[in-house]
């Protein structure tokens, strides 16, 4: 999906905010900032808004020497959200229907993303936590997700967001006790990118002892195809059925024709215009729904 005016302001509003954390002199900021202006001139008439992203972040890495910018908030939230797994997951299994329970809160650690926010609030996560069981999803779509999971052989999971991977994870041990013949596969980035969670990620919350996690190949906060892993690409080729998390994955994945579902919470203007929707307004849409 082609990057709108907005994603261009937004990685210009990351890249500052990154050269004030990072104390960058104010001489050096002014040229780095001339370099990133000029990737944007230079941008295919075509490119999604997480490969304009990516472009601006190694401006960054290899001018100032950053490294794994989001590192400490990476721990910080799967830390906490590790901290509330276990009373979460009673939640999920004493509720009328678990399968959705798990997708809800699935969704709502979508919040989770210093991409697409300023901020990201201990506080707010807290709030949308509490009253996910009040959210509103397409029902048409969650059926539709359940019976190709009944009939599918191969599920590739597509995470996003460092501790919002602790969610996806209660979510697929959910699903995979209501599937127990379906193999499932998490597909992570392959190299630190803003928050987005990574094998070290999977590894810090032990999601590989339970699932087979592999790298996308790309230090892309989405999912291009056309820059990811050979391995990756073949996961998702033979895939039955692919979850994909996040406003990113849907900007790369969008208009591939693939038996996808997407999940995410509507956090940027451009979102929250596209679907008509209020801020942090829940989505499941399934790739052909946009056909």
């Amino acid at each position: 999906m082609r990057a709108d005016l907005s994603c261009f302001l937004c990685c210009e509003k990351k890249a500052l905010s990154l050269l004030e954390q990072y104390q960058v002199p104010s001489e050096k900021r002014l040229l780095l900032m001339k370099k990133i202006y000029g990737g944007f001139s230079r941008a295919e008439e075509e490119i999604s808004a997480p490969v304009l992203m990516a472009k601006m972040m190694k401006i960054l890495e290899e001018q100032i020497k950053m490294s794994d910018a989001y590192r400490e908030p990476k721990r910080k939230y799967n830390q906490l959200l590790m901290g509330r797994m276990e009373q979460i997951e009673k939640r999920i299994w004493s509720s009328s229907d678990p399968f959705l329970a798990g997708l809800l809160y699935a969704l709502t650690g979508n919040y989770i993303d210093f991409g697409a926010m300023d901020t990201v609030s201990e506080e707010k996560l807290t709030e949308l936590l509490d009253k996910c069981g009040e959210f509103s999803v397409d029902s048409g779509t969650v059926e539709h997700l359940r019976r190709d999971l009944e009939q599918a052989g191969n599920l590739v999971y597509i995470t996003d967001n460092a501790g919002e991977i602790v969610l996806d994870g209660l979510w697929l041990r959910t699903i995979s006790k209501l599937y127990p013949n379906l193999r499932i596969c998490v597909l992570v980035r392959g190299e630190p990118i803003l928050n987005d969670a990574t094998v070290d990620d999977a590894r810090d919350i032990g999601l590989d002892r339970e699932f087979d996690v592999i790298p996308n190949g790309t230090q892309i906060p989405g999912t291009s195809l056309e820059h990811i892993s050979r391995e990756a690409r073949a996961l998702l080729d033979q895939a039955d059925v692919c979850i994909a998390k996040g406003q990113g994955n849907f900007e790369s994945l969008h208009g591939s024709r693939r038996n996808i579902y997407y999940l995410f919470l509507c956090k940027c203007d451009f979102f929250v215009r596209k679907f008509q929707v209020e801020q942090f307004t829940p989505v499941v849409a399934h790739e052909m729904d946009f056909v």
